[in-house]
């Protein structure tokens, strides 16, 4: 049975707890339940202070003493202790992003893609440096693609990106969608889109930030708040919350709330309404998957690998991100509720297979069994 080492950022403390939660994080966990089942054996390796190595029940964690290296040079640190712990034959070496990827002379290595994160908005008046800034970034992200590692992406956006400079067909590229874990039954569908039902709840589950399109979208409710029956959610945390607060107080239609990774199923199977505003910095949105399994009709920015879920029109209601086309998006689901509904159920259909764990699991241990091989 092989060893899978997953080499990543610093995510857990000497005693084995996490103090970075967030997406790619869980992904890593949920990878190592889907391996461990297999009988593999799991390994997180990660910079540290002081070396230790720490068994847990799915995995083993390894803090790595990276010495002087720093920031993202210590994944080589990283990488030169896993050469000395890995079986070139028969194990399997994961870098959890991109950015970490080293080449390994003789190993069987693979990296995860999560999505780009150089589109984010940059100042509307274009300048010389700014494109050159521009052109860096574009090789500094290409940098990170090693010739003999193979690759997963969250989306077909970055595969395309990458197209415009390389023939893919040198590099084994496979596209593995992000999950849901769990979805909405036909009957609780049914009750939550009953048409007595005469309030509709909006939930925008994202970081408060700019480039998650905070300052786009409050407006936007602000301004529709009076005209419609609706209950509104900001879930997340970030330096926009003050201006949120600001923007929203007294305002009884509208809550800012937070929830844990495994609450996000129950919180959206509340909402009849996730609007994704994101400006840049997107793959297939995990918060849009969970949303669109838990019966929400979605209204998303056409970013990055979001357009790979929505087909505007027939699954949801993808658009520039603009307050002028996310107002009219807006105002329009929430003065056709049936058509809304439709868009809500085909959603839920249309992830229902390609994005459920079951195949997001099949699809990693076919990748791995396929570098094993090779």
């Amino acid at each position: 049975m092989p060893n899978i080492y997953i080499v990543y950022r610093a995510m857990f403390s000497t005693d084995g707890i996490m103090h970075t939660i967030g997406g790619i994080e869980n992904y890593i966990l949920s990878l190592c339940d889907v391996f461990t089942q297999q009988g593999w054996q799991c390994h997180i390796v990660q910079p540290a202070k002081q070396g230790f190595s720490l068994q847990q029940q799915n995995y083993t964690i390894h803090g790595v003493n990276t010495g002087l290296y720093r920031g993202n040079f210590k994944k080589y640190a990283l990488a030169n202790w896993v050469r000395k712990q890995a079986d070139k034959q028969n194990d399997i070496v994961i870098f959890a992003t991109d950015s970490y990827a080293v080449t390994m002379q003789g190993f069987k290595t693979l990296a995860i893609q999560h999505g780009i994160s150089w589109d984010k908005p940059r100042a509307s008046k274009q300048s010389i440096i700014q494109f050159f800034s521009s052109l860096l970034n574009q090789y500094k992200y290409l940098s990170y693609i090693k010739p003999k590692c193979s690759l997963v992406c969250v989306d077909h956006n970055f595969v395309n990106w990458y197209r415009t400079w390389f023939n893919i067909d040198k590099q084994h590229i496979k596209v593995i969608y992000n999950f849901y874990n769990e979805k909405i039954g036909e009957k609780e569908f049914a009750e939550k889109w009953s048409s007595e039902n005469s309030k509709l709840n909006i939930i925008i589950a994202r970081r408060f930030v700019d480039y998650r399109g905070i300052k786009l979208i409050a407006p936007i409710i602000k301004q529709l708040l009076p005209q419609y029956n609706v209950q509104v959610s900001f879930a997340g945390d970030g330096p926009l919350k003050p201006y949120l607060e600001a923007l929203f107080a007294n305002e009884a239609k509208v809550t800012l709330m937070q929830y844990g990774p495994n609450e996000s199923f129950n919180v959206h199977k509340n909402q009849h309404i996730a609007i994704i505003p994101t400006l840049g910095s997107e793959g297939t949105s995990l918060s849009m998957i969970e949303a669109m399994a838990a019966g929400c009709m979605v209204i998303s920015s056409d970013v990055g690998g979001l357009s790979n879920i929505i087909i505007n029109g027939f699954n949801g209601r993808l658009v520039i991100p603009n307050t002028l086309e996310f107002t009219q998006a807006l105002t329009a689901s929430l003065s056709n509720y049936q058509q809304s509904k439709t868009m809500a159920l085909n959603g839920l259909k249309s992830i229902e297979h390609a994005c459920s764990k079951a195949t997001w699991a099949k699809d990693w241990l076919d990748t791995v069994n396929t570098l094993r091989l090779a």
